[in-house]
């Protein structure tokens, strides 16, 4: 565990300025050089030939640093901003050639940027010019952090994904300077900008096609609830995806890159896309930023189904048949695959989790009562009680076999909460000693820095006062975890389980 407390002083105030900076670099790069006519973004707007004509929205210091705000009133399905492909950097995912898309869109915009005024017209040359200005010389993502702070975050799951991508980025990044002598600092940062800022769609021919949209790509994230979340993947048909993004023909046949709004918006407020239903350590370790609160954040007490029947401790054990037909159950349950987790909201968001449960704990003849079905309020696939059938188990019997679902989850929970090296308070007490205000989320820094000179520049970089950064936003994502498994057994607490029955020593 990296010594936080020993690090020089001067880390800490260049780390402290830092952030205070970013905001102002943000909004400068923003509002461009008059000179040029207009801000950045509209300059931007025009060099790609964007629609409609007049922008219904721009670029304001938002909660978030930056965001697309409304110029006038937007409704749900509204088309916000169109940009047609020519304009658009992007790759074929499927060609075939043994590279995977987002390394290839990387190098295309190395490339692109890196181009040479000379070996390009004007007007490209300056189009790729403004939207360099507009992206950031670094997203704060977890896979460019260095191992030990990697590993700050605690959560082993989180842990090993950040670390895998971080030893891709590595590995892809080290095969570029060889191959095509692209500095390993600027393919790095052109593969944490592809997995930040580009997006999924398919052309006519039903090819899958990762693109970086200028424009488009400033809109930021914003969580759905599960409940909308699942209610929406159900009503969607197939090859429907929900997002607000799509590849659309004009009346030539040319194809357009189509942002439409996802629900209504009025001047001035915020305009956010959902950029999917990502757990903070999946935002944390691509995007580089963690929504205070992620409703769509979970911990899970299993990591599989499997997992979750070989866990037989706390059962009377079944026959042979009985277990079979659980196993059965579940193994061929709609819902497989879900997390088998706790969410925020405390018991009743952990309803796939429980209705497993009820399951494992019911006995042979009360299977038959349990039907997996759609929650509405869960916006997930239950294992719930058909209590309307003739011969289903009473309530008294129902509540039994709750409590001891409920029983193993908290006992999974305190033991998961005994494996973080140090506890919620000691997290907070760290985090107020840093004095460091980042804001609710790290927001992108570095706007109007990227240009020719950089990408071929020998990289530099403060790395002492990044590191007090980036080790912030890993204490950031951990205190979130625990304070989810908290509230679960805090709640549990008052509905009269004892500290006791559930085994509670000193980690809670």
């Amino acid at each position: 565990v990296v010594d936080w407390n020993a690090m020089e002083a001067s880390a800490f105030r260049s780390a402290t300025k830092a952030v205070r900076m970013r905001t102002v670099r943000a909004m400068v790069a923003a509002r461009g050089d008059a000179k040029g006519g207009g801000t950045c973004l509209e300059q931007l707007y025009a060099a790609v030939d964007a629609k409609p004509k007049v922008p219904v929205l721009e670029l304001r210091r938002t909660s978030k640093g930056r965001g697309m705000v409304a110029l006038e009133d937007i409704e749900a399905g509204q088309v916000m901003v169109r940009v047609p492909m020519r304009h658009v950097i992007h790759v074929i995912e499927d060609e075939g050639t043994g590279a995977d898309g987002d390394v290839r869109l990387a190098k295309k915009l190395f490339w692109t940027l890196s181009a040479e005024a000379e070996s390009e017209n004007e007007t490209s040359s300056q189009r790729w010019e403004l939207y360099a200005r507009m992206l950031p010389t670094r997203t704060g993502c977890a896979a460019l952090w260095d191992e030990e702070t990697i590993e700050e975050m605690q959560f082993l799951p989180a842990v090993e994904s950040a670390l895998r991508l971080k030893d891709r980025f590595q590995l892809e990044a080290d095969r570029a300077v060889q191959e095509h002598a692209i500095p390993c600092h600027a393919m790095m940062w052109a593969l944490s900008i592809v997995h930040s800022r580009s997006f999924a769609v398919c052309n006519e021919r039903g090819k899958r096609i990762r693109a970086l949209v200028p424009v488009a790509d400033l809109f930021n994230h914003k969580s759905d609830e599960p409940a909308a979340a699942g209610a929406l993947d159900m009503q969607l048909g197939e090859g429907e995806t929900g997002e607000a993004w799509h590849l659309v023909m004009d009346a030539h046949s040319k194809p357009w890159f189509q942002m439409s709004a996802l629900e209504a918006c009025i001047p001035g407020e915020e305009i956010f896309i959902n950029y999917g239903h990502e757990t903070s350590a999946e935002l944390l370790t691509s995007y580089g930023f963690i929504p205070d609160p992620n409703p769509s954040e979970y911990v899970p007490l299993y990591q599989n189904m499997h997992e979750l029947l070989e866990d037989d401790q706390f059962l009377e054990t079944p026959s042979f048949p009985t277990m079979q037909r659980m196993r059965e159950m579940l193994i061929s349950s709609r819902s497989v695959d879900a997390p088998l987790a706790i969410r925020p909201g405390g018991v009743r968001s952990a309803g796939h989790l429980l209705g497993c449960l009820r399951v494992l704990y019911a006995q042979d003849h009360e299977l038959g009562f349990l039907h997996e079905k759609f929650n509405v309020s869960l916006g997930e696939l239950v294992f719930e009680w058909e209590e309307s059938l003739d011969g289903c188990p009473k309530e008294s019997r129902r509540k039994e076999i709750e409590r001891l679902a409920i029983r193993q989850c908290s006992i999974r929970a305190i033991e998961l909460l005994a494996e973080f090296p140090t506890t919620h308070e000691e997290d907070v007490e760290i985090l107020d000693g840093l004095k460091l205000d980042l804001g609710k989320e790290q927001p992108e820094e570095g706007f109007g820095q990227v240009t020719r000179e950089w990408l071929h520049s020998e990289f530099l970089d403060d790395i002492e006062s990044r590191k007090v950064v980036d080790f912030v936003m890993a204490l950031r994502y951990r205190l979130q975890l625990k304070s989810i498994i908290e509230q679960f057994l805090e709640e549990v607490l008052k509905m009269g389980f004892d500290e006791e029955e559930l085994c509670m020593g000193e980690t809670f």
